[in-house]
């Protein structure tokens, strides 16, 4: 069984809060390069984390829309991937260890209503393979919202 299919199963019978944390914790525990695990939800002007899954956890619990990468990602309702976030003047600086980073809208009824945040340990860590594969998960978590 292939990593969506495996967290299809997993969410089944559970509220989206509970989709929510399974997902980040599923994620991070089952690809290697993915070292922080996020979701932000859009509130208004703002994302608010609603669960998380790493090492530790990040100070940045509400970001603007338009500030770092997560808010450039909602702002501009698409996937961004920083393969140096230290060579991006964007980026909201969380853990040292951090070397790159993606975020994915999730969409609802051709709205962004949130997005996955992934942080990786790594340089260059986040592929067409990981866009494609998160762009899917996100979609998954679209349908369960609401």
């Amino acid at each position: 069984m292939d990593l969506l299919s495996t967290l299809r199963h997993k969410l089944e019978g559970v509220d989206f809060a509970q989709a929510l944390q399974r997902t980040v914790s599923f994620l991070r525990q089952n690809v290697p390069h993915y070292t922080w695990v996020g979701v932000y939800l859009l509130e208004g002007t703002e994302l608010v984390l609603a669960a998380w899954d790493g090492p530790e956890a990040t100070q940045h619990v509400r970001i603007p829309i338009g500030k770092g990468i997560c808010g450039l990602a909602a702002r501009e309702q698409r996937t961004v991937i920083v393969g140096d976030v230290t060579s991006d003047p964007r980026y909201l600086a969380c853990f040292p260890y951090t070397k790159s980073e993606i975020v994915v809208p999730i969409w609802k009824d051709s709205q962004v209503i949130g997005e996955i945040d992934i942080d990786s340990d790594r340089p260059q860590a986040f592929t067409e393979r990981d866009r494609e594969f998160l762009e899917q998960v996100a979609a998954l978590l679209g349908e369960r919202y609401g």
